[in-house]
């Protein structure tokens, strides 16, 4: 099990051209919590991750893991995309261990069994459905133990059916874990389903949160998950 690391980021500033996408955003993630960021496209959820994971920087402002200002790759992080990247020309096993030192088949074959994929380690890439896909990459990048897991839209592309299958997994693999999770996704649904907090982001900075105070796993038909999908979808909409 991970130790899920603190994170705290301080009046990031990002810019595209003349666009700016974050603008003197502050955001922070306790250990081991699990938090969601939801928003309209094009509101600065993924350059975020991109920014805690170290493979952007920002114009301006900080960000600090486990009270470490960060500067380059965070060593503590593993990002999983929403294509999940897997490289076609390695075996199922091989792209898990990607990252791994060597003679470390038995902790591949350990997160393939934990993502239900153990009978698949010798398998292509390509002869995998968009959803066995995603558990490949959920497990790579658990493989690890990192302290932070970042998680950028990974369940954009599945069916529904699936999608609600892999969200619980992946609440099955972050109580396993320990790893301090943050979630992009556009499913608001999702982030009451997962989400200890959920931070809107809204004009370039995180305009509101809601601690999820529901019992695990969440009762979707209970009228306060309802509620809180409301009352969250209500402001992710408002202009």
């Amino acid at each position: 099990m991970s130790t899920g690391v603190a994170v705290e980021a301080a009046n990031l500033h990002r810019q595209f051209g003349a666009k700016v996408v974050l603008r003197d955003l502050n955001f922070h993630a306790e250990p081991g919590e699990f938090v969601v960021i939801v928003g309209r496209s094009g509101c600065g959820k993924s350059t975020l991750l991109r920014l805690l994971a170290g493979i952007d920087r920002a114009e301006r402002g900080s960000i600090q893991i486990s009270g470490e200002v960060l500067i380059g790759l965070c060593s503590s992080a593993r990002m999983v995309f929403q294509d999940g990247r897997l490289l076609p020309w390695l075996r199922v096993g091989d792209n898990v261990a990607l990252g791994l030192p060597k003679d470390n088949d038995g902790r591949v074959r350990d997160m393939l069994d934990r993502v239900g994929l153990a009978d698949r380690i010798r398998d292509w890439p390509a002869i995998l459905s968009g959803g066995q896909k995603q558990r490949v990459a959920l497990a790579r990048a658990l493989a690890a133990n990192p302290g932070l897991l970042l998680l950028d839209e990974p369940l954009g592309s599945l069916d529904a059916l699936t999608r609600l299958e892999m969200q619980g997994l992946i609440e099955s693999l972050w109580h396993q874990s320990g790893a301090t999770t943050i979630l992009v996704t556009h499913d608001v649904e999702e982030a009451v389903a997962l989400a200890d907090r959920i931070v809107l982001l809204k004009r370039g900075h995180a305009e509101d949160e809601w601690l999820v105070d529901l019992p695990r796993p969440r009762d979707r038909s209970n009228p306060a998950f309802s509620g809180l999908v409301q009352s969250v979808l209500g402001h992710v909409m408002e202009v």
